[in-house]
């Protein structure tokens, strides 16, 4: 599938360009035809930037939310994503609305048991309640739901990498994603290290387990600096 633009048009009519676009996206999931995800994202981001142009960031903010969920209706999990993952971008620095829109994409991504999905999602969650109430109880809930999904996303890493052909490059290197996990450990330890030390330290030892293989550097030197810090605690009690 491919969208050819014709640009007088598309300024003057960046809403009639979308549904022009939802419409053969839609016309060809139902013929079953291939849809190439790189183009798909580029002709996405394309309209974006017209309609920011023109200062209407709300009118594709409906547009792309109405058709994410139409996606979904037709079982394209992998393309909603996509929409979804645009519109997160699109309103960085909107905490309010990324929040909602992030929550909405990992309710879908949940429904289609897609850890991939629910990894990206939980990390934009994340981010947001550390900027926004760091270490209260929502911030540490959706610190272990993306440990739970980057877990499965290593585990199922091979069979992932043939489902999620995603935009342009697919799923990052295994290594990549153990990092990613160690980090996600060492957040969840720097919060409950004081209420629960233990469980901490376990969190601290599987993700020193997990740094053993890679290169020592910052992440490291985080779960050495931390464990030397709580078990220091412990024997002191």
């Amino acid at each position: 599938m491919a969208i050819k633009f014709n640009p007088q048009k598309l300024n003057n009519n960046a809403k009639a360009s979308f549904d022009i676009f939802a419409q053969k996206v839609t016309r060809s999931i139902k013929k079953k035809e291939d849809i190439n995800l790189s183009a798909f994202s580029n002709e996405l981001h394309t309209l974006g930037d017209v309609f920011e142009k023109q200062n209407n960031k709300d009118g594709m903010n409906k547009a792309s939310k109405n058709f994410a969920q139409q996606l979904v209706g037709l079982k394209e999990n992998n393309l909603a994503g996509i929409v979804y993952s645009f519109l997160i971008k699109f309103n960085q620095g909107n905490n309010k609305l990324v929040k909602e829109l992030a929550t909405n994409a990992l309710a879908i991504a949940k429904r289609f048991h897609d850890p991939v999905h629910i990894m990206a999602r939980t990390r934009n969650l994340a981010d947001i309640y550390h900027q926004t109430e760091p270490g209260s109880p929502n911030h540490l809930k959706i610190l272990y739901e993306e440990k739970r999904a980057i877990r499965d996303v290593i585990k199922n890493y091979d069979k992932l990498g043939e489902r999620h052909k995603t935009v342009k490059t697919g799923l990052k290197p295994v290594e990549n994603y153990e990092q990613m996990l160690s980090m996600v450990l060492v957040s969840i330890a720097k919060i409950i290290k004081k209420t629960n030390p233990k469980q901490a330290i376990e969190e601290l030892t599987l993700a020193k387990d997990i740094m053993a293989k890679h290169e020592k550097g910052n992440i490291s030197y985080q779960i050495d600096r931390l464990l030397s810090e709580l078990t220091d605690n412990i024997k002191k009690k």
